[in-house]
């Protein structure tokens, strides 16, 4: 090859660069292997690391092993598919900030379309995440009423426990029957209620904290933590729960797992408000169902009540902000609920009727195994 062309390619090869840093964006290219090839400006400054330094190194090398883990395998699936992906990540800054990121990965094929790496453009969000934040927070006020009144039913048992070993160990005072064993069965009998207490204390503070990061969870026992908490008022109303998936099943998810809870809560609140107002109605065996289920890609949950259908003339409506049919409805809650799913779960939520069943479905990506 002559002289001619190793310029144009060494100029065509400084005008992309120069291309390529102009853009604010972190983009790099890796190869099959996963090693970094090229990259720009925006990369090199959000790893901390001069460009050349960056040539022939992974990702192990700049991110946490488990973000590194979980994008090979995100890469191995796209060079197998040939399908674009996207994904948010969050990254650590060496001055302790934390930023999040949309990831934009595509496959690079050359002219015999033989697959020779992936290109990723990287957008940062973080501003967007943080008023999401706030709104979610926001929204979730509107279920601490129903939340507190769940916990004034669990604590009334327990109480009136307590109550009974305080009021005998005063008949003991009483009776001269004081001794070392009863003061010992009495504080460890008291510790029983007491740690219930405790620990519903603890599931209502973890339920109000956000979720600015995503983790790995498996979603029977997200339903079993938000039932730790409501299951009792709903047990008062006497509304049957059925759980409608197998047990031994995994349903793992890698995603924000309060505002997942949040989301769940605010449409099992709103069953439980119908079939109450039923109840005014007519006496019937009010009944919610959570079902799980998967395919190749989602993890699927349906939320079932059976307290009659949604007028198919606002059933499209239900979603948007501000729309209600209770008296004293903020409108707010599914419009969150859809905000969190989609937006921020990247994620699917669907409402129909069913006979006199309403569903929501939720839809949500499955944790990728290799």
């Amino acid at each position: 090859m002559n002289k001619k062309y190793y310029y144009d390619l060494e100029k065509k090869l400084n005008f992309e660069d120069v291309l390529l840093d102009a853009l604010p964006n972190p983009i790099y290219y890796k190869d099959v292997k996963g090693d970094f090839i090229r990259c720009n400006r925006g990369f090199s400054e959000l790893t901390n690391t001069c460009k050349k330094e960056i040539i022939g190194k992974s990702a192990y090398d700049f991110f946490p092993k488990s973000a590194a883990d979980r994008n090979k395998l995100i890469d191995k699936q796209i060079m197998k598919t040939l399908k674009p992906y996207e994904d948010e990540v969050h990254f650590i800054r060496k001055n302790g900030e934390l930023r999040y990121y949309k990831l934009s990965k595509a496959v690079c094929q050359n002219t015999d379309c033989v697959v020779e790496g992936i290109v990723c453009i990287m957008t940062d969000i973080t501003e967007r995440i943080k008023e999401k934040e706030i709104l979610i927070q926001q929204s979730k006020f509107v279920e601490m009423g129903e939340m507190i009144a769940s916990i004034a039913h669990q604590w009334n048992e327990p109480l009136v426990e307590l109550s009974a070993q305080v009021q005998k160990m005063e008949l003991y005072y009483s009776t001269n029957q004081i001794n070392k064993k009863k003061i010992s069965n009495f504080v460890s009998e008291s510790m029983v209620p007491i740690q219930y207490m405790s620990e519903t204390l603890n599931d209502f503070r973890n339920f109000l904290k956000p979720s600015t990061l995503k983790e790995e969870f498996d979603l029977k026992n997200a339903i079993s933590e938000i039932f730790d908490i409501v299951g009792k008022q709903i047990f008062y109303f006497n509304i049957n729960v059925i759980f409608d998936y197998n047990k031994e099943e995994e349903f793992l998810t890698f995603t924000y797992k309060n505002q997942l809870k949040q989301v769940i809560l605010n449409i099992v609140n709103n069953a439980k408000n119908k079939i109450i107002e039923r109840y005014k109605e007519i006496n019937f065996d009010g009944i919610i169902t959570i079902r799980l289920k998967s395919n190749k890609n989602l993890n699927i949950i349906e939320i079932i009540d059976n307290a009659g259908v949604i007028d198919e003339s606002i059933i499209d409506q239900i979603f948007d902000p501000f729309f209600t049919t209770r008296e004293n409805g903020t409108g707010y809650g599914l419009y969150m609920a859809k905000t969190i799913i989609e937006d921020k779960i990247h994620g699917k939520i669907l409402v129909k009727n069913d006979n006199d069943n309403v569903i929501f479905t939720i839809k949500i990506p499955k944790i990728i195994r290799s």
